[in-house]
């Protein structure tokens, strides 16, 4: 697994490279744009893209995802609220391509009172308008599961499937796992015979092929607490062998694994060298 953290990109796209080297991120996730508002954000200069690739190529940092905006409800109930969450979903998808960033990981949408099955076909529907409409043939929108509190839809693997079978981009769309909200929803992965049963229900209901990345978040709350409160890797209710479980799976040698907890570089750079300290020797 490719470990790394997310970055700011304040004061350009090129430090984000800089804060990724100094917390010795093998990837890195960022906001392309401020997750403040919704409104279009100026266009991206090539000479960004290209100090953003060159910082990278210096820190050799192999991943990247983007983060989508937090205020994007890819399900609002309002139409014109809807329009506007589709609109700033294609700016996401658009602005990964210009960076040349091949993931775009996105919060399903929440239903506000209209009901599960309302939302979700709302969510495909307004996925499949960004897509249709988004120059960025070479990005893949990855939905995060939820902890599933209040309305927040995906908190289930079976509500990602729903959003992602019905899709006219099946094949486009993959997942993105964060551990603090699966174990918010309910999924027990805390012992090796249960963390076993955890990915092969993933597998039985989405395969494990569609798992592009992880958040990986330790939880301040227990199983089924429906809290999206992060804690630092080891000092949540998750501890630290579920981590190191992950870390080593063969399935997801290829996946991304960000660490999102908040705090400054360098507590994420102790928390990416508890992280790499989890590995096994590759086998020879």
């Amino acid at each position: 697994m490719l470990l790394g953290a997310h970055v700011s990109i304040s004061g350009g796209f090129v430090e984000a490279a800089k804060a990724g080297k100094y917390i010795g991120c093998e990837a890195i996730q960022i906001f392309s744009r401020s997750p403040r508002t919704l409104r279009r954000t100026k266009p991206i200069a090539p000479e960004e893209v290209q100090a953003f690739w060159d910082g990278l190529k210096k820190a050799r940092i192999v991943g990247t995802a983007t983060h989508g905006n937090y205020l994007i409800n890819l399900s609002a109930t309002a139409a014109r609220m809807r329009k506007l969450a589709r609109t700033a979903f294609v700016e996401e998808l658009e602005r990964a391509q210009i960076l040349g960033i091949p993931y775009v990981i996105f919060h399903p949408g929440a239903h506000m009172g209209k009901g599960e099955a309302w939302g979700l076909r709302q969510i495909t529907e307004s996925v499949d308008w960004a897509m249709a409409r988004a120059d960025a043939p070479n990005v893949s929108p990855l939905l995060e599961n939820t902890a599933g509190q209040g309305s927040t839809l995906g908190g289930t693997w079976e509500q990602l499937r729903e959003i992602i079978e019905a899709s006219r981009f099946t094949d486009r769309l993959g997942v993105c796992i964060d551990t603090c909200h699966a174990l918010a929803a309910g999924y027990d992965f805390l012992s090796p015979d249960r963390y076993d049963g955890f990915m092969g229900h993933v597998e039985a209901v989405l395969g494990t092929r569609r798992v592009r990345a992880f958040h990986l978040n330790d939880s301040k709350q227990g199983i089924g607490s429906h809290a999206d409160r992060h804690e630092h890797i080891g000092k949540g209710e998750i501890g630290i062998d579920p981590f190191r479980w992950l870390v080593n799976d063969p399935r997801f040698a290829a996946s991304l694994g960000i660490i999102e907890t908040a705090g400054p570089n360098r507590v994420f750079k102790k928390s990416l060298k508890l992280l790499k300290s989890l590995r096994e020797p590759a086998a020879t």
